[in-house]
This record gives C-alpha cells, structure tokens and sequence, in this order.
C-alpha cells in the first residue's frame, strides 16, 4: 500500500443522513508513518440543516462560527474530493470511522454528485483503528492502557486511550487534532503489536478476507460489544444468499447433535431466539483470527479437538445448510418489503435507489455550470431526487438564482421537515428548542462556565431565527452566511 489516509469528522449531529460536516480533518502519511500533507477544512451551517446544541458543545462550536466559515458545505467538498481522489492502493484510516466517518463521507458525495465508494475502490481500503484497539487489548492487554467508566467498565473513546496512553490531546474533538491522537494511538499498537497489525491489515479486504474464512473453517471472531470483550470459536457456514458480503457461521460452543436435524420451523424459531449463529460482515473489517486465539478461552478450552470435529462434521449435513439458506433469504426478503413500503426521504436512498446511465452523466457535469445556470441544467434529470439535491445546492449557497417557484417549493419543503412535531431521524425545531431548555436547566442547576452560556444563547436565537424563516409563507432569498451572523450576534 502507499500511504495512510487518516481522517476525521466534526459534524452537526449523529446521522449522516441528515446532519453534515463542520470540520474535516485529513493528514496523508506514507508507509513509514511521516506525514506528506495536511488538511484541515471547515465549513458553513446548511441553511436547511438545524445543529444538535450538544454536538456544538463537544466541538466547542458557536452559531456565529459556524455561520462565518469561509467555505460553504459544496465548496468544501469539492475541495475534499479533489484532494483525496488523487490516491490509491492506500489506506483510509480513522476511529470507529466504518460506522460513522465513512457514512458522513459516502453521504456528502453522493448528495454532491460525485462517485461515493472512494474509501474501498481503485486499490484503496479502510482500517478503523477502533477495531484494531479493541483487538490488540481482547489478547494483549499489557500493550495498551485502558480507562474505567464511572460505572467501573472498560471504556474506548479516544480521548480516554490518548490520557491513559501518555499522549493527551490538547484540543480533543477537533477534528485535525483528533487525526493526529488516532495516528498517534495506531503507532503505539503497531509498535508492539506487528504481527496483529497484518492482521487486520489482512481483514480490511473482503475478498481476501472471505477466502481466508473458507481456507481456514474454524476460526476465532472477537467483538467488543457493551463495553465486553466477546470472543467466539466459529465454524464456517455458508456466504449470505442475498447479501454478498455477509458470512454465516455456528458457535462452536453450543451442541449440534439435534439442531442438524430440525425442520426448517424449528430451525427459524432458533434462528431468531438464539445466538447460535454469527453473522460476519466482511466489508465492515470484522476481527478474525486463528482458531488458536479462541481455544485459550473457556468454554472452547474444555472442548477436545474429536469434540470440535465431530460438530463440523455434523454442521455439513446438507438439509440443514438448504434449509438455513432459505431462512435468510426469507430473512432478507420480508425486511425488503417492509423497507420498500416506508417512505423515504431522498437522503435515505443511497444504498436502495440507483441512478440511471443518463442521469450518470448529468451528474458529472452538474459542477462545470455556472450558478446562474445549475437549474436550468438540472431540469435534464429524470430522478426526482437528483433534482431535489440540485434545487438544494442552489438554495445553500446561491438561493436568489432559483426561479421563484422553485425556491418558494424547497423553502416550502424545507419547512414542512424541519417544522415538524413527528419524531424523525434528524433534528427539527421544536426539537432542538426543547434540546436547548433541557441544556439551559443543566446550566441554571450547575456553573457550566461563560462560554457554554454564550453558546446557549446564540443558539437559542438562531432557532427561533429558523422558526420564523421557515414559518414565513412569503420568504426573500436569504444568504446564511458572515451577514447573517453580524445581523443576528453582532459578529
């Protein structure tokens, strides 16, 4: 591999289908961990996109900040692509980034019309250095230092890792600050911890990795799951019918001798009731090693190797594997139906809608037009979500160049989102007022220092900007940006 591509997002709440990046922070190393180039990119609030005050809080970000960043969300991701898309056969590397990181970045380009798998095509691939800590403490413990929770459990953020590690952070929750914590935590676990590392190295490619799980049959898979080392002695199954990059195995610690021979009803019932199964998402780095790591562990330390034989010898009987194959296609099936009954909104169909050839191609000249022009271009898409993501880009950043009835329809739909009273998967207005009385009443309670209150109190005025912008039955074009800012705090 080339290089190490670490990276890290500040954003404006949880979901990465509905929140956005605030902050990105991306350094390149090369494969003797020396740093060739570092970027570090902000950019403006949405004007569609209403901020969780306590995502702010952990960023230490103000409305006015947010509002007077020089670059606009588009701006910053064209930056962020032309940047990185430049790499390949190398590493894209963050913590607990597979399932959150990634799905932000996926998330950002395919809204913006740009190709969204760049992490895991043209050679390159993905290490979650989370993953690779969690890994190295389940079997080496003495090589990494890990904190307790007030509840006395072992705890995995980064910021603990950095301070039990003797490398805290100055400016934690920074996203270039945070780059150089992960980076610095991966030195450390490599360092004494090499072969571990091939590894997961070895893990982060699918098909290698599925090859490696059909080589091997028996093998030992380790979760960290509520705040538990989980490590399993798993005999290999079959591939997923439906899903491609998904494998089923049996833990070898339960007996076989009379699940072999259910009928597919019994079989289903303990399907679903029972963990007997592990499913094994290859494309999501799990951590699979040697059987050898798993037989140190009770109970699979007990079991003699004629014992372990004799239940994968039992696992092959053909009835049984056909009849598990249509469970999980019945599985995947029933969730698609009941998926394709819920309406969605058009952030959600990244993985369940594709974009057709033509609309391809409109896609990746919809940046070459000048702003005055995006409309008129985007009116050529056949997929109404690619004109709602078009019309969206014009009204974040150049609302004015929108035909009136186009912007008075998103503005509109807009406010029929974020108005809501419904419970919804991103941030509405009321929601957000009633996220901000609840932090006010911690404030009034406890001395939570000027800054939080100046914090509070700008956003408490932005969302009842927001609530009458959007309220408005006639709105003018309005620009979020340093005016606004000034208009509202002053600054």
């Amino acid at each position: 591999m080339n290089n190490f591509i670490v990276y890290d997002f500040e954003t404006s709440g949880r979901n990465s289908r509905f929140d956005q990046i605030l902050q990105a922070g991306i350094i390149i190393y090369d494969r003797n961990f020396l740093a060739l180039e570092k970027m570090n990119l902000r950019s403006r609030i949405n004007p569609d996109i209403v901020p969780s005050i306590n995502a702010l809080r952990v960023n230490k970000l103000k409305i006015s900040d947010i509002l007077s960043e020089e670059k606009s969300y588009y701006e910053m991701t064209i930056q962020m692509y032309n940047s990185l898309s430049k790499y390949n056969n190398s590493f894209f590397v963050g913590f607990n980034s597979i399932n959150f990181d990634e799905e932000f970045f996926r998330q950002v380009l395919w809204e913006h019309f740009i190709f969204p798998y760049l992490t895991n095509t043209n050679g390159n691939s993905r290490l979650d250095v989370l993953n690779f800590a969690t890994l190295v403490h389940a079997f080496r413990k003495e090589s990494l230092n890990v904190e307790r929770n007030n509840e006395g459990k072992i705890t995995f953020k980064l910021e603990s890792l950095a301070k039990a590690n003797s490398f805290e952070s100055k400016n934690a929750h920074e996203a270039i600050a945070d780059v150089e914590t992960t980076m610095k935590l991966l030195e450390i676990l490599v360092d004494k911890n090499n072969d571990l590392f091939n590894v997961f190295i070895s893990n982060s490619y699918p098909q290698k990795l599925e090859n490696k799980i059909f080589e091997q049959d028996i093998f030992t898979l380790h979760n960290y799951l509520f705040n538990k080392h989980r490590v399993y002695l798993v005999k290999n199954l079959i591939k997923h019918p439906v899903y491609k990059n998904q494998m089923i195995g049996f833990d070898l610690k339960y007996d076989t001798s009379e699940i072999i021979d259910y009928n597919i009803d019994q079989l289903r019932d303990i399907y679903k009731s029972k963990s007997f199964f592990r499913k094994i998402k290859l494309n999501k780095q799990p951590s699979i090693l040697d059987k050898s790591f798993a037989r140190n562990y009770s109970p699979y330390s007990e079991l003699t190797d004629e014992e372990i034989h004799l239940k994968c010898k039992q696992l092959k009987k053909n009835e049984f594997l056909e009849n598990l194959n249509k469970i999980l296609e019945k599985e995947s099936f029933d969730y698609n139906e009941n998926k394709s009954q819920e309406i969605l909104f058009e952030e959600e169909t990244i993985y369940s809608q594709k974009v057709n050839y033509s609309d391809s191609q409109i896609m990746n000249r919809f940046h070459d037009e000048k702003w005055d022009q995006k409309w008129f271009f985007a009116e050529k898409f056949k997929d109404q979500r690619l004109r709602f993501f078009a019309a969206r880009h014009i009204f974040r950043n150049h609302p004015e160049e929108l035909p009136k009835k186009i912007f008075g329809f998103l503005h509109q739909k807009v406010s029929e989102r974020l108005c809501s009273l419904n419970k919804v998967e991103f941030i509405t207005i009321p929601a957000a007022m009633e996220e901000a009385d609840s932090l006010s009443l911690e404030m009034e309670e406890n001395d939570l220092g000027d800054d939080l209150k100046e914090q509070i109190n700008q956003y408490n005025e932005y969302i009842n900007f927001l609530n009458d912008y959007y309220r408005n039955p006639n709105p003018n074009p309005i620009k979020f940006d340093k005016v606004l800012s000034k208009k509202l705090f002053g600054k």
